[in-house]
């Protein structure tokens, strides 16, 4: 899919510098406005990220897509890798509309990308990253460091003003793209489950729950009333673990882990003491 995507904005891009040699701006066609809307050219939210402003604004962003967007879809598949980077660009579109809009046009894919970025610090947060400043000065950053500090960098712009670049946009994407890594991906939230009336199940749940946790010195337990995991559910954290490294895990899943290797223990004991 990462390939299809550089492929489509290449040609996309290609297609725009053709029109542009027979003096036709594709841009308020194309590009995201709150005139174009008002027009109900409801296509924009997407389209938009197939215009570019010029060869460097192009080129970065099939980059960033070319390097971080392969792990993103290895982890997700194809069809999830594609859902999140057009979410992540719709939802950049729509806070570079709410907080810098007016009644000027936003193009490019940054957005999108930058959504990639936030999704590849959510899932390798300690991964190292070499980063060339100004294309020259090679400096290595953790994912998340990186991540942070782009996101700060991105707000300060948007604090003195956009300047002609779409700050809102690559903020809005990338914390688009670290929350569906954080709270759906790695936490397996439901967003179907997001009614008051489970909200408030959930916060009770929590409350009660901290009424049986015990801490001690050396470490701290909790009683869980749950019934211990299947075959199925162990299976599945097995398996993320072999993918993301068991830092990936939950409390939730590393208890459930511990819960199953100390029954394991208890029955190789048992079975210890039945031999002759």
């Amino acid at each position: 899919m990462v390939r299809r995507l550089l492929v489509a904005t290449g040609v996309a891009f290609a297609a725009q510098i053709f029109f542009e040699l027979f003096g036709m701006d594709i841009s308020p066609l194309f590009g995201l406005s709150w005139p174009g809307l008002e027009h109900l050219m409801f296509w924009q939210p997407i389209t938009y990220m197939f215009v570019h402003g010029g060869v460097l604004h192009i080129l970065l962003n099939l980059m960033g897509l070319f390097f971080f967007g392969p792990e993103i879809e290895r982890a997700l598949g194809s069809g999830k890798f594609l859902a999140l980077y057009l979410a992540c660009g719709i939802l950049g579109g729509l806070g570079w509309l709410l907080l810098a809009g007016g009644r000027e046009v936003c193009i490019g894919a940054s957005g999108a990308v930058f959504g990639v970025l936030g999704a590849f610090a959510g899932l390798h947060p300690y991964r190292p990253i070499t980063l060339l400043v100004f294309f020259v000065l090679p400096v290595t950053l953790s994912a998340r460091t990186m991540a942070i500090g782009l996101g700060l960098i991105n707000l300060l712009m948007i604090l003195r003003g956009g300047g002609g670049v779409a700050y809102a946009a690559h903020l809005a994407g990338g914390l688009a793209g670290y929350l569906y890594i954080m709270l759906w991906f790695r936490r397996g939230l439901n967003i179907r489950a997001l009614s008051p009336a489970t909200w408030f199940n959930n916060l009770l749940w929590h409350w009660q729950r901290r009424k049986f946790k015990v801490m001690s010195r050396r470490d701290s337990f909790e009683f869980r009333s749950e019934a211990p995991p299947d075959e199925d559910e162990l299976n599945r954290i097995l398996d993320k673990i072999s993918k993301f490294g068991i830092s990936s895990l939950t409390p939730g899943e590393l208890a459930a882990l511990q819960n199953a290797r100390r029954r394991g223990s208890r029955r190789e004991t048992a079975w210890r003491g039945e031999e002759p």
